[in-house]
């Protein structure tokens, strides 16, 4: 298997830069495919190809001649159809002879159905991929370190020196970030052997939301807090942002998010043990405080999602 081409679906989204940036620096040829038209310069001198999950045909263009897909699944967009737009691409990347699909989860989910709404939504997308026959890799995620600069965490830690998540006091979290995640999905990529598998991943810490404050309070130089939210509040908080392309109503989308946390607060899969994939896979994960002094803390309105 030789892997030279890479397409990018989701490329203009944080991940998907990530995953563009780290494919560059490993030396591959990438097609990017994004969702929006904003400038980013990331995907300069990139080829750039359109292409719509709602149109097939579109899809197989797109991932004609490539050796290989990165796909991250929107989380919070045309929820409804998410599992139509992953057996449309998965099928459009098998047609077009793609050597092997990677795709990232953005979160854990388990191996069957569990009656909680989120994780069977995500356990479903995953065996709908695998199902039309594409050479795929499943990508499970802890959490991402950049969903601290998002619209519902960064503008809180500004204002109000609060770092406000819906995780109980003592939950301990393997934080990992983006970048990272591209260069395990690129890792994964090259091993015929994580064909068909699912791999979770995490980072180098496990860290207490209480210590991710203590981290953000020695970055930023003052005391952040961190506040402990209710399930709801915080899916009240996301339906906030994403309210005009969820595609569902906002009980539907609170009362999905309160249970996926009341959930997650109990099971924990955001505590990935990453000894064992440290050893097999030559990827020495980024530590949260390196992580958070790379970042741009200045206050943008034009922060992304």
């Amino acid at each position: 298997m030789t892997i030279e081409k890479v397409a990018v679906f989701s490329a203009s989204a944080r991940p998907g830069l990530a995953q563009v940036r780290q494919l560059k620096a490993a030396g591959y040829k990438v097609r990017a495919i994004p969702r929006s038209k904003l400038h980013n310069s990331t995907l300069e001198g990139t080829e750039i190809v359109p292409a719509d999950l709602n149109d097939p045909a579109s899809l197989r263009r797109a991932c004609t001649g490539v050796d290989a897909v990165f796909f991250t699944s929107p989380t919070f967009t045309e929820v409804p159809k998410a599992h139509g737009h992953m057996k449309a691409l998965g099928t459009a990347a098998r047609d077009a002879g793609v050597q092997r699909f990677v795709y990232n989860t953005t979160s854990w989910h388990p191996d069957k159905l569990i009656g909680v709404p989120t994780m069977d939504d995500w356990y479903l997308r995953s065996k709908t991929l695998l199902e039309t026959g594409v050479p795929a890799t499943i990508v499970r995620p802890s959490l991402f370190m950049d969903n601290l600069l998002t619209r519902w965490v960064k503008p809180y830690l500004l204002r109000d020196h609060e770092f406000a998540y819906p995780h109980k006091l003592d939950l301990e979290v393997s934080w990992i970030c983006l970048d990272d995640v591209g260069r395990y999905m690129i890792e994964t990529m090259k091993r015929p052997e994580y064909e068909g598998r699912f791999i979770d991943i995490g980072g180098p810490q496990a860290l207490r939301p209480t210590q991710v404050a203590e981290l953000l309070s020695e970055e930023f130089g003052r005391s952040i807090t961190y506040r402990v939210i209710t399930p709801r509040e915080f899916g009240e908080r996301m339906y906030e942002v994403f309210k005009d392309v969820c595609g569902t109503t906002r009980e539907e989308y609170v009362s999905a998010l309160e249970k996926h946390y009341q959930f997650k607060n109990v099971a924990n899969p955001f505590l990935v043990p990453m000894e064992e994939m440290m050893k097999r896979l030559p990827i020495l994960p980024t530590p949260m405080r390196e992580w958070l002094h790379q970042q741009d803390w200045s206050a943008n309105p034009k922060d992304g999602i």
